[in-house]
């Protein structure tokens, strides 16, 4: 148990801050349903059904933060554009289960400024999509845990490239006769426009 709270605060959330660009991405967390939807909670385990043929699946939360929030105004060149995400699981004994990587096209916007008294206040922009956590070749044996880790890449619309990675547990569980998924389709906080006040 003591191992698997170590892996799991090991792995939540992530970030790629070098290069040359003006914004970074994290990760908020993963979860079963988007934002907005009643019991939507982050999860640190996600289970997943042996049934064959199935495939587990969740919803990831990325974040678009400013490098300089106190400089930086953001500007739709911040719009950060995930192009790929690529995919690790590892059992806990050390074992890998598989790698994989899938493109995509999701557009996590710069999110919105407000400066009240001289102070600039930026709100970042998230978006929220489904990511494939476990195909249905790579399950684990019933009762058993996994790490997934999940390295995102894309750029800004400067063309710096970005890049962040969270990590989540799946456990295999055999009385699952539906896999977990997403459970709907992107959803997307949109910038606003700034305003000064």
């Amino acid at each position: 148990m003591v191992a698997i709270a170590g892996l799991l605060a090991a792995c939540e959330g992530g970030s790629g801050q070098s290069g040359s660009a003006f914004a970074f991405l994290s990760v908020d967390g993963f979860s079963l349903t988007p934002p907005g939807t009643t019991g939507t909670a982050f999860l640190s385990s996600i289970p997943s059904s042996t049934a064959p043929g199935t495939v587990t699946s969740a919803c990831v939360t990325l974040r678009n933060n400013l490098k300089n929030p106190t400089v930086t105004g953001p500007s739709a060149l911040d719009n950060i554009t995930v192009e790929s995400y690529t995919v690790t699981i590892t059992s806990l004994n050390g074992g890998n289960l598989g790698t994989f990587t899938i493109g995509t096209a999701v557009l996590v916007p710069t999110g919105s400024s407000t400066t009240t008294n001289g102070q600039t206040t930026n709100t970042p922009g998230t978006a929220t999509f489904s990511v494939l956590l476990v195909p249905a070749d790579s399950k684990g044996s019933p009762g058993t845990v996994a790490n997934v880790l999940i390295k995102f890449r894309g750029h800004d619309q400067r063309g710096s490239s970005v890049s962040a990675q969270g990590g989540v547990a799946v456990t295999f569980d055999s009385s699952l006769t539906a896999d977990s998924s997403c459970g709907a389709t992107t959803t997307t906080t949109p910038p606003t426009t700034p305003t000064t006040q």
